[in-house]
């Protein structure tokens, strides 16, 4: 496919080409049926557009949330990214990368860094600056310019992964991560994580892998409460088998990073941690944000069936245990923050199974978890083949204003506009 290195383990699996448009004219792409909001479609054959999807938060100030969308191939693996109007579809922003940076390998919210009521966001670029890898902070205002976070040494494939932290410091300047999977300080591919200042860009806090070959920071992600910051890394091939690992380390200025707990890979695990960590919200209701971290790979029931694991974000302590239906679904893909969808109290989980050949060959399937019990609230299934619905997942609150929580899916390998050219829905929940 003439992909990066580093993307061949993430797209091991290879989907059917998409069918002719008239085999499927007769049927919804979506069954049970979605109302769609908007429909955003790639600009190329190869663009991958929808490799990440994201809530990017307001970032031009009409009251609804917007859409962050990133195409890291897009133009001889040079990247784009996209931020589009959440209320009209329409293109806010875009920014392009270089040839060979990868720009929007790794994308997310950056919360306001610049303190001008606006919702920013960050864009990495491992392939810049002679492979040293860069993180952009882009003003989701206009997307100029706001920082230029730039990685130690070569290689390190720095940018892979970015986050928010919260406001980590007090000074009113959301903070930000950066991981860097392939940083050899602590050993050759033993990873680490950085935590810089929004404001101006200071390095606060660097932690690092454990042992070589862990990638630690392949994955990560941060929230501050109650006056300490709470981060969230996975180090994918960390582990006695090289199944995976996730830390989580409490964190207050001007004091060490403790680590309070890990969460470790299964007997049938794979990559634990190698894509997707997050804050889902606070799935068991006790007032503080839960742990998810993925294994899409997970063996549970075959190849690449994929499992998640959800955990008390304070204690540690498991809350759920979610395993995919079939070998080779690819379970587990997406952040999994939709929010609370069925009014009980407890943020609930949208997980997707970009892989999953119910209806089509990878055509894909997403599931709507309940936070508290664990069982599906809902599930959709893609009919056309090669479609990959459930790329990435994640929840974009009310846009329509109907009073539900919406959905922002996407089908990064959709052939829409050429092959894995790609494409992303917004999608309107119900309750």
């Amino acid at each position: 496919m003439g992909c990066p290195a580093l993307l061949v383990p993430i797209l091991a699996l290879s989907p059917q080409d998409p069918a002719p448009a008239s085999a499927a004219a007769a049927r919804a792409l979506f069954e049970p049926e979605l109302r769609v909001l908007h429909e955003l479609v790639g600009e190329a054959a190869g663009d991958q557009f929808g490799w990440i999807g994201r809530n990017a938060g307001d970032c031009d100030g009409d009251g609804v949330n917007d859409v962050l969308l990133s195409a890291p191939s897009h133009a001889g693996w040079s990247g784009r990214i996209y931020v589009h109007s959440g209320k009209s579809g329409k293109v806010l922003f875009t920014h392009t990368g270089k040839p060979g940076e990868q720009l929007g390998i790794g994308i997310e919210r950056a919360g306001d860094v610049n303190r001008d009521g606006f919702a920013d966001v960050i864009a990495g670029a491992p392939g810049a600056k002679g492979s040293r890898g860069e993180a952009l902070v882009l003003s989701g205002k206009d997307g100029k310019l706001l920082l230029a976070l730039a990685g130690e040494a070569p290689g390190d494939n720095f940018g892979r992964k970015v986050s928010n932290a919260g406001d980590v410091d007090g000074d009113g300047h959301a903070d930000l991560l950066v991981g860097a999977d392939q940083s050899d300080s602590a050993g050759v591919d033993a990873g680490r994580a950085y935590l810089f200042s929004g404001k101006d860009g200071t390095l606060l806090l660097y932690l690092d892998g454990e042992m070589a070959g862990d990638k630690f920071g392949v994955s990560l992600a941060g929230v501050t409460q109650g006056g300490s910051t709470w981060l969230l890394v996975g180090a994918g091939d960390a582990g006695e088998k090289k199944g995976g690992r996730a830390y989580v380390f409490e964190w207050k200025p001007g004091r060490e990073a403790e680590l309070v707990y890990t969460v470790e890979a299964d007997e049938t695990g794979v990559g634990l941690g190698r894509m997707f960590v997050s804050w889902v919200g606070d799935v068991d209701k006790d007032g503080f944000p839960d742990a998810y971290v993925s294994d899409w790979e997970n063996n549970a029931k075959g190849p690449s069936t994929g499992r998640v694991y959800v955990h008390s974000g304070k204690s540690g302590e498991r809350l759920h245990v979610l395993t995919g239906e079939h070998p080779g679904d690819g379970f587990g893909i997406g952040t999994a923050d939709v929010g609370d969808c069925d009014g009980d109290g407890h943020a609930d989980l949208l997980i997707g199974a970009w892989q999953c050949r119910e209806a089509a060959p990878s055509g894909g399937k997403c599931y709507l978890y309940s936070g508290k019990s664990g069982a599906v609230l809902r599930a959709w299934v893609c009919t056309l083949a090669g479609e990959t619905f459930g790329f990435d997942t994640t929840g974009m609150g009310d846009v329509d204003g109907d009073g539900a929580i919406d959905f922002l899916i996407t089908n990064a390998w959709s052939g829409v506009a050429g092959k894995q050219s790609g494409r992303a829905f917004l999608l309107a929940g119900s309750r």
